[in-house]
């Protein structure tokens, strides 16, 4: 049985904001027959955030939501949420649901965190006998008891987050809707977090689930739908769509090397980290990286003062952390540019992982430092059981006798 089912989603918004115009001063259904007769005109000045979108959401199954910045992500899940009404289509749930699709929404901030917790269970349809059975394992959940009787203005991003997600643990729902909100509060508290969706789910909860942590979303979901600019692009296996999403991703910034003319803008726009005392540079990184794990790196670069150094090659999964790396002897640096390279297989296991590269002076100082937002995606082998995944994304190879 389908508890959430799709239709054809559309929504569309106006761009910019001014004076009301006669297309929205129309009533309905006079506003469709406009819409139809003259299209075009109609159409001027709008966007769809969602365009076209079909899903089905099964009882009981996991579906991951990717896309880049504007693909329509948190809107879809707006409309499932019944925050906003689709412009056509339809959208259908079929059991009690609750969203984490921003942290204070239902919460009032001059309000302590314990009436918050009262105020938010009156929404999802608790009376107040109802939510004093449930206050002390709420307030136990999210670690914040003693302040519980403090306004919620005077919490932090991350008190707020513990206090959301722990109030919709207790409400016994049977699908949940997650844009983002583990990327706020410690690891302790993501943990934790993390492992209540397990449970949730074995207990045959159904779980929407929204993140631009991809190993998360692997480690999540079994489905996933990939958005772009609101249209579905792919929807399938969660291995499958990730890899495919990753690579398209980079074709998407560039099809060359990364370089330093564009660290600036990356820095901004996505996030890149670039760091060092100076005395060398690093100029462009090429990866060249099959699907099995065999990854050759080549580096460019200019010495600058530095007359003796020593490259570093490391990987990140997609949650930042580090997972392990190699390192050159010392190398003479030649006067102005040069280049170096390296080929090598990776011992990971199927998944996306970020290279650093980094140049250090014979002393143990980076120089420079470079993490890429360009990812080595290795995919995972069809009919093949890997029964040691549990234990970490690093395989380590033995002979059995």
């Amino acid at each position: 049985m389908n508890v959430i089912e799709v239709e054809a989603a559309i929504k569309t918004y106006r761009i910019g904001v001014g004076r009301g115009r006669v297309r929205e001063l129309l009533p309905h259904p006079f506003d469709q027959g406009i819409a139809r007769m003259f299209p075009e005109w109609w159409s001027r000045d709008t966007f769809n955030a969602v365009d076209g979108v079909t899903i089905d959401v099964p009882q009981g199954s996991t579906l991951g939501i990717v896309g880049h910045n504007g693909a329509g992500k948190t809107t879809l899940l707006k409309l499932i949420a019944g925050v906003i009404e689709p412009t056509s289509g339809s959208v259908r749930v079929k059991a009690r649901m609750g969203a984490l699709i921003d942290l204070f929404v239902g919460f009032h901030q001059e309000l302590t965190g314990r009436e918050n917790l009262y105020l938010l269970g009156a929404v999802y349809g608790f009376g107040r006998r109802e939510m004093d059975r449930r206050v002390d394992g709420i307030l136990d959940f999210a670690g914040i008891t003693e302040l519980a009787d403090t306004p919620l203005k005077r919490y932090s991003a991350g008190m707020g987050a513990r206090l959301a997600f722990s109030t919709i643990t207790a409400l016994d729902l049977e699908i949940m809707l997650v844009d983002e909100v583990l990327a706020v509060g410690d690891a302790a508290f993501q943990r934790k977090c993390v492992e209540w969706l397990q449970d949730f789910v074995r207990g045959n909860g159904s779980l929407l689930f929204v993140s631009h942590n991809l190993q998360l979303v692997r480690h999540m979901t079994e489905s996933v739908i990939w958005l772009d600019h609101g249209k579905v692009v792919e929807q399938g296996p969660t291995g499958d769509i990730l890899g495919r999403y990753v690579k398209s991703m980079e074709g998407r910034e560039s099809d060359r090397p990364a370089t330093t003319r564009a660290v600036g803008r990356d820095l901004r726009r996505r996030g890149q980290r670039r760091w060092g005392v100076g005395g060398a540079r690093l100029n462009e990184v090429h990866i060249d990286a099959d699907g099995d794990g065999r990854c050759s790196i080549s580096i460019t670069f200019d010495a600058e003062d530095l007359r003796e150094g020593i490259f570093a090659v490391g990987f990140t999964d997609a949650g930042g952390t580090r997972l392990g790396g190699t390192s050159s002897d010392t190398v003479q640096m030649p006067v102005g540019p040069g280049q170096i390279g390296l080929d090598m297989a990776l011992p990971f296991r199927a998944g996306i992982y970020f290279p650093t590269v980094a140049i250090l002076s014979t002393d143990g100082r980076i120089r420079d430092q470079w993490r890429l937002d360009r990812a080595v995606v290795i995919e995972e082998k069809p009919h093949a059981l890997d029964a040691a995944a549990e234990f970490g994304p690093v395989e380590l190879k033995a002979r059995w006798s």
